[in-house]
């Protein structure tokens, strides 16, 4: 659950940031800097690498327990219907 946990974290904040950024753009017709443009790429590779991490541990519990696998996935799909209304309100 940790590793879910860090992996909507990192999508959140590179989803929020871009966001941001879209929204300086639209609004202020500014042109994403550099250093913005860097700290975007930064926060995709931070989210890539807990995606790779959440499917790496998944797999080794689904290798190890199938049931406690079934279980995880199907406590994810609880939660992300719960939050479905918040997301959609949020854009994310």
């Amino acid at each position: 659950m940790r590793s879910y946990n860090a992996m909507e974290t990192t999508k959140r904040r590179h989803f929020d940031y871009m966001t941001m950024l879209e929204t300086k753009k639209k609004k202020f017709n500014l042109d994403i800097t550099e250093q913005e443009s860097s700290m975007l790429a930064s926060l995709l590779r931070d989210h890539n690498d807990e995606v790779m991490a959440f499917k790496s541990r998944s797999d080794a519990l689904k290798s190890a327990n199938p049931d406690a696998h079934k279980a995880l996935f199907e406590y994810l799909a609880k939660i992300n219907k719960a939050m479905a209304p918040l997301s959609e309100t949020q854009g994310h």
